[in-house]
């Protein structure tokens, strides 16, 4: 197990979740939906940064060591778990998404 890879891999399916999500719309017509664009790379962003945030958080309570693959992981629950709506929710919700998502990866794991 490579951690540093581990790493750019997770960063590399975060920018490409963000060209999944955003490029779902279809094309950028208009300032309106290039508003919902931005809206959606935003709530990916946060989503992915409160996933990750969330299971480095409950790993450090549990075990008091930071844990690399759980960030990545956890950030990789977070895109996962506002994918579906990433368009339809504001982005205070998108966090509370993502916070779920990871602490569900985390009950999980």
């Amino acid at each position: 197990h490579n951690l540093p890879l581990a790493v750019l891999g997770t960063l590399f399916l975060w920018v490409g979740w963000f060209g999944f999500n955003a490029g779902s719309l279809g094309a950028m017509r208009n300032g309106l939906e290039a508003s919902l664009a931005a809206h959606v790379a935003m709530n990916t962003l946060l989503s992915g940064a409160t996933g990750g945030l969330t299971v480095m958080l409950l790993k450090w309570i549990a075990v008091r060591k930071y844990d690399v693959g759980g960030l990545c992981n956890g950030i990789l629950a977070g895109v996962v778990s506002i994918t579906a709506g990433c368009g339809n929710i504001s982005n205070l919700s998108a966090i509370g998404v993502a916070a779920v998502g990871g602490l569900l990866y985390h009950l999980a794991s």
